[in-house]
């Protein structure tokens, strides 16, 4: 596979292609199940010239048989991360949570704040008011 990949064909591999292909030029069943596209047809031009798209379906034929034939451990090991991506995304909901709940009483205290505030303005209103009143009243009075 590699050797295909990378273009490093010999002659014994180009030889038992031109076995597979049938009489009358066109593939073998078995070899279009395979998606195998790498073979031409006899006669051809580009006979034994390797594509991108060739090298592609080998390395992704290759990555699908591995996968295939994954033992169980590399099966526990993928239902580890897909535990762990539950549980991450689950931490990320609950953070997410927090941070809406922590805004929520941080706006509700800012509000109190402000409420205090205007509160305490209006009361130094008032009593500056009373001052200024007691203040022109005995001015008046004098």
């Amino acid at each position: 596979m590699r050797r295909l990949a990378m273009n490093e064909i010999d002659e014994d591999d180009t030889n038992t292609e031109d076995d597979d292909i049938s009489t009358d030029g066109k593939y073998t069943q078995a070899q279009q199940k395979l998606g195998k596209k790498r073979l031409t047809r006899p006669g051809s031009a580009q006979k034994g010239k390797i594509t991108k798209r060739e090298r592609l379906a080998v390395v992704m034929d290759a990555l699908t048989e591995s996968l295939k034939s994954a033992s169980g451990e590399d099966n526990s090991k993928y239902e580890y991360k897909t535990k762990r991506l539950a549980f991450g995304k689950e931490q990320t909901e609950l953070q997410l949570k927090h941070k809406a709940d922590k805004a929520e009483r941080r706006r509700k205290h800012e509000l109190e704040l402000e409420d205090r505030r205007r509160k305490a303005d209006e009361e130094r209103e008032k009593r500056m008011f009373d001052f200024f009143r007691t203040m022109l009243n005995q001015t008046n009075s004098k």
